[in-house]
């Protein structure tokens, strides 16, 4: 029988993982509004917004490894429970005014730890438990919620935050954790085919090493990588610290929320354009490359925008294009990957992506303690320009983008020889 998409496991999923969500969101904006307001200081936001980014940074190379081997349902529900209690520690601590930046911090790394392991954990068994023949409308359907709820939540949360208070946001992600962890347990998520087989540290690091090979033995690859690196370095860092750049520029809390919100409302129409209509892959490199280039200038005219509406208004057509270029590229490149170590491949991207965006936040932040943030955010912006257009029009991207080569269907006795060793010493 043919299976439907909407399956008991997919909905108790997606629903609990909406509800978390809508807790996250409220909670990210709510603790950087506490931290910025206790000590005044964009460094310290800076610190703060980048621990997840390290974390990610760190073990995203070997968390897939570890993952495949796990039992995922009882992984994802162990850290929504623990996520759960430590939100609600953090919330009760805030709301007896106990909370300090260092309890802050600790909350945010072990959120940052969880997170990084409930991701693939979570997209590996989605591939599971969506048919074969619904995996792209699956997909966008987990996706355009999850967007939807960043979309409607950042517009919400600077008002709620004025309106309920920190504390209690606080304590209503903790619920939500705890109300998804519930949900879990009833999702009957299939064994994977490494459950249960040892975790060993040359093992993973055999995985890593194959993966960066691979990255850097290819003539496309090897130029993506260190380019996506030096533009999350100058780029990525003031999307990380909008909040004390609406403070500083006295656009107010609730219009953080607003300018997050038309981000996340531009990405999500960009992302039904790119599902609905059909486009050639010339047209494909082409609007690209437009949205690379396009982003940048947006961007610096929503940081010197001289009101919080027309900051909105840049920032929605500058997400909308930054939307635009990385979903093609992205699509493109999944694409090349070799089927057999993708999850590994992806990790190393992930890591690099995200360790420039890490430094991006934290040096930011630091010269917002000197100079106008808006300034500084706007010099940096720029710097990146030369380096898009660098790789945009480069003769190996263009190919890659217009033509790219199939992904390799490995068998598994054509593993590379790490993950075959590893097999064989499990």
């Amino acid at each position: 029988m043919k299976r439907k998409l909407w399956n008991k496991n997919f909905t108790l999923l997606i629903q609990g993982n909406a509800v978390s969500t809508i807790g996250d969101v409220m909670y990210g904006i709510a603790i950087g509004y506490w931290v910025y307001q206790a000590t005044g200081s964009s460094a310290l936001m800076g610190v703060m917004t980048s621990i997840s980014m390290f974390v990610t940074m760190f073990l995203s190379p070997f968390c897939g490894g570890i993952v495949d081997k796990c039992n995922r349902k009882s992984l994802i529900v162990a850290i929504d429970l623990i996520q759960g209690f430590v939100m609600l520690t953090v919330g009760v601590l805030a709301y007896f005014n106990a909370l300090s930046v260092p309890i802050v911090l600790v909350a945010a790394l072990l959120a940052s730890i969880g997170s990084v392991f409930y991701s693939p954990a979570i997209s590996t068994i989605l591939l599971d438990i969506i048919p074969r023949d619904e995996l792209v409308r699956g997909e966008s359907v987990y996706s355009s919620i999850n967007s939807t709820i960043n979309l409607v939540g950042s517009a919400l949360s600077g008002v709620m935050v004025l309106a309920l208070g920190v504390p209690l946001i606080v304590v209503i992600n903790g619920a939500s954790n705890l109300y998804s962890a519930i949900t879990e347990m009833f999702v009957k998520v299939p064994k994977s085919t490494q459950q249960n087989q040892p975790v060993t540290v040359k093992g993973l690091f055999n995985d890593f090493s194959m993966s960066v090979k691979t990255v850097f033995s290819d003539g496309c690859l090897k130029i993506f990588v260190p380019c996506a690196l030096i533009v999350n370095l100058l780029a990525a860092g003031p999307l990380s610290l909008l909040l004390p750049f609406c403070m500083e520029r006295e656009f107010h809390v609730d219009f953080y929320g607003y300018i997050v919100a038309c981000w996340s409302l531009a990405c999500l129409v960009a992302a039904l354009m790119l599902g609905i209509f059909k486009f050639k892959p010339k047209t494909q490199y082409w609007l690209m490359t437009l949205g690379f280039v396009l982003t940048t200038p947006f961007m610096i005219s929503a940081f010197l925008a001289p009101n919080g509406i027309l900051c909105c208004v840049f920032a929605f057509v500058a997400g909308f294009f930054n939307c635009i270029g990385n979903s093609i590229f992205n699509a493109s490149m999944m694409l090349a990957l070799p089927k057999a170590n993708r999850n590994a491949i992806l990790g190393v991207f992930n890591s690099a992506s995200v360790g420039g965006t890490a430094l991006s936040t934290v040096i930011y932040g630091l010269l917002g303690e000197f100079f106008p943030l808006h300034i500084v955010f706007s010099v940096g912006t720029s710097l990146a320009l030369p380096i898009m257009i660098f790789m945009c029009f480069h003769p190996r991207i263009k190919r890659f983008v217009q033509d790219p080569p199939p992904a390799e269907d490995k068998t598994e006795e054509q593993l590379p020889p790490s993950e075959t060793q590893q097999q064989q010493t499990a």
